[in-house]
């Protein structure tokens, strides 16, 4: 039993710490198991301890000779191509999925005013479809998400065509009532709710920002706090349309690519630190480096920096310098530096470097994947390197997953601080009785107008606590 769990290891050591699918093979080649993980390699870690697992996953468990895997965008992309893959392959071990159930999905219908639907069934059977979500209740969130933001609506067309004055919905800012009141945006606002749901929010939230900002140098803090709470919205909502990545699989010949490496550049690589960056308009500005060796991803020695220096929020330059620095005083020991970006990062980093370690830029092109070029560690541009051969692809490989450890990790600390709020000034009111209050009122606008009665009435605020925050925000009453 011992030996299985350290062959078990051994085929799943560089499994990445990203969302996708995985395939199980016994020694004939033949397909025992697909399965979905938001983290492959948490996921693929549990099968190790064969004791823990049900008894028709410990049999299946026992004949796994082979595994591959296939990296996705997010984790609903993983439960559409597990689905997918389930349905033709009918992989002996699977139970789930082979009796027709349908993980829901959503869909615009086809109307002069589209509605958002949420179905169960074949994705021919509807148009403009996304999706799917795992649970009913992810797919609820979504819907929240999209009414915020984009004002659509979910009633049914009878519904709405018998309706004489706007519903609950419009007057809770989650629907623009096309069925009473003229309207001038729904077809901008349908527009904006597909770029969202095809994963396109990025630029939405910069525009967003900038507004919000607009309005709060104008005063008007009401506007402001509209457009603070879509931003939330869109930074919470985790779903994505299908954009499929490479496959990488555990057949990935690391020491090959390392090699192949080592001989392009003329040296040794024990460990090579890949560095990103990432911002919005200057804040939260984080950093971030992984690792790879001969083995493959050293998960050990990745790393995540918050900017210390103030000063340099928002310039790129100016931030790779501090994270490429502390990386190389507080280690792991590097052999090569990779830094996502082109002569500018090179040059920043290959200074702090300062001729001891080999810098390497990879520079985007026209498109980011696919027209990459690189700057050498003597300075000179390379882009005679071939788009289909292994190292290009192989550097391409290590370079995303920079940009998506960096990206995961500037995404929580902006949903942290879009959660922050007024409440946080209040002594004694803390992450418990916060939500308790946000999920009571719905607001910081509605807790703020509540009286000291309303709030009594809240579950397991308390008197103390109900008394303090009235008087935090009516103390020019008392």
């Amino acid at each position: 039993m011992k030996a299985m769990n350290i062959q078990f290891k051994d085929l799943i050591k560089n499994a990445p710490l990203a969302p996708g699918i995985y395939k199980m093979f016994d020694d004939s080649g033949n397909l025992l198991y697909v399965g979905k993980a938001k983290n492959l390699f948490n996921r693929l870690n549990q099968y190790v301890d064969i004791s823990k697992l049900e008894m028709h996953k410990q049999i299946m468990r026992s004949l796994v000779r082979r595994i591959e895997w296939e990296t996705t965008q997010n984790e609903s992309d993983a439960l559409l191509l597990e689905q997918k893959l389930i349905k033709t392959l009918k992989p002996k071990y699977n139970i789930m999925l082979t009796d027709g159930k349908m993980y829901p999905m959503l869909a615009l219908t086809k109307h002069e005013f589209p509605r958002l639907l949420k179905f169960r069934g074949k994705i021919s059977q509807r148009s403009d479809v996304y999706g799917p979500y795992p649970s009913v209740y992810a797919l609820n969130e979504t819907i929240k998400t999209i009414q915020r933001v984009c004002q659509l609506r979910t009633c049914t067309d009878t519904f709405m065509r018998n309706r004489t004055r706007p519903c609950l919905l419009h007057q809770i800012g989650r629907c623009s009532a096309p069925c009473c009141l003229p309207q001038n945006n729904y077809d901008k606002n349908v527009q904006l709710a597909r770029r969202i749901l095809t994963g396109d929010s990025e630029p939405i939230i910069s525009d967003l920002t900038k507004m919000m900002k607009d309005f709060s140098d104008k005063m008007d803090f009401e506007n402001a706090a509209i457009m603070r709470d879509k931003i939330a919205a869109l930074t919470n909502t985790t779903n994505r349309g299908i954009r499929q990545k490479p496959s990488y699989t555990s057949n990935l010949n690391w020491d090959k690519n390392v090699n192949d490496l080592e001989n392009w550049l003329g040296i040794k690589i024990e460990t090579a630190g890949v560095f990103d960056n990432s911002h919005l308009f200057g804040k939260n500005p984080v950093g971030a480096m992984i690792a790879f060796g001969h083995d493959g991803f050293i998960k050990s020695s990745y790393r995540h920096f918050k900017l210390r220096d103030a000063a340099r929020a928002g310039n790129d330059i100016a931030m790779m310098a501090e994270f490429v620095q502390r990386a190389i005083n507080d280690g792991p020991k590097l052999d090569l530096i990779i830094v996502d970006g082109g002569p500018a990062q090179w040059n920043i980093a290959n200074k702090i470097a300062n001729g001891k370690i080999p810098v390497l830029g990879v520079a985007k092109g026209v498109v980011r994947n696919g027209d990459e070029h690189f700057i050498m560690p003597n300075g000179t541009e390379n882009t005679s390197l071939a788009k289909d051969s292994n190292l290009f692809l192989f550097l391409r490989l290590v370079r995303d997953e920079a940009h998506r450890f960096v990206i995961t990790y500037h995404r929580l600390k902006r949903a942290k601080q879009l959660t922050a709020s007024v409440l946080d000034e209040i002594d004694g009111i803390g992450p418990v009785r916060k939500k308790q209050l946000l999920q009571h009122y719905g607001s910081v606008r509605a807790i703020m107008d509540a009286d000291l009665k309303s709030l009594l009435h809240v579950p397991g605020l308390g008197k103390f606590a109900a008394e303090k925050i009235y008087a935090y925000f009516h103390s020019e009453m008392l």
